[in-house]
This record gives structure tokens, sequence and C-alpha cells, in this order.
């Protein structure tokens, strides 16, 4: 009966060459400031802190 199983093997995946990315890793502090870069510009557009 096992002559009859048709044995398969897996396809050879393709080595995928390294993705190089354009500039380094960026630093763990650059989201934080960018978070608070946009804060501020939103504040000041809001029309910053006016007595009210």
């Amino acid at each position: 009966m096992s002559d009859n199983v048709i044995k398969f093997r897996r396809p050879e995946k393709k080595s995928e060459p390294p993705v190089k990315k354009p500039r380094g890793p960026l630093p763990g502090w650059v989201p934080f400031a960018a978070l608070l870069v946009v804060a501020m510009v939103v504040f000041f557009v809001q029309g910053g802190s006016q007595p009210t």
C-alpha cells in the first residue's frame, strides 16, 4: 500500500538578501521627542496659554 503514496519534498527556499535600512536605527528617545513636538505644535495652534 505504501507503494501508491506520493512522497512530497519541501520546495527549497531561496535565500533572500538582507534588507539594508537607508539609515541607522533611531535612538530610543526619537519617538518621544517627536510626540512632544507634535503636542507643542497642537498646543500653540489652538491658542497657547491664553487666560480665559
